[in-house]
């Protein structure tokens, strides 16, 4: 009986948090995955640098993002921080406006060669359960793919 109630707890919550909503996540392949001309690092090779972007990916607790709001670092660790990158009023793509979160490498860039390790395109003055936010961060890395989310 206890376990029955502890499921039951669990959906609620989880269906409560995303108060009945729907969310999308879609994939963009970055080809070339890393190298010199690509736009994303490929660190899924590196264990140092994995393990850098997903200690400040699990620290990142951001989970909307106003149109009207300037670009900035939002959060910096040792190796790497998480920026938002585009102009104020993010840009326009398929009818919605979008803001571009970039985890990039701190230091200086090599000419020709990417800092950014992630790429999170999420719809501006919309709300995601952090989760999801965090779960794009990870696949964009894992993945050498730019994800955009939606409602």
């Amino acid at each position: 009986m206890h376990l029955y109630w502890l499921l039951c707890t669990i959906f609620c919550i989880f269906a409560l948090e995303c108060h009945g909503q729907q969310f999308y996540a879609r994939e963009e392949p970055v080809k070339p995955c890393g190298g010199k001309g690509s736009n994303q690092v490929d660190v899924r090779g590196s264990r140092e640098q994995r393990r850098a972007a997903e200690i400040i990916i699990a620290s990142f607790k951001r989970d909307s993002f106003a149109c009207s709001e300037r670009p900035r670092t939002l959060i910096t660790q040792d190796s790497v921080r998480i920026d938002l990158q585009d102009a104020v009023g993010g840009f326009e793509r398929n009818g919605k406006r979008w803001r571009n979160l970039q985890l990039q490498q701190n230091g200086p860039r090599r000419p020709g060669y990417p800092s950014t390790v992630a790429t999170v395109l999420i719809e501006c003055n919309k709300t995601f359960p952090i989760r999801i936010v965090r779960k794009a961060f990870v696949d964009s890395m894992t993945k050498c793919a730019m994800i955009w989310l939606s409602q």
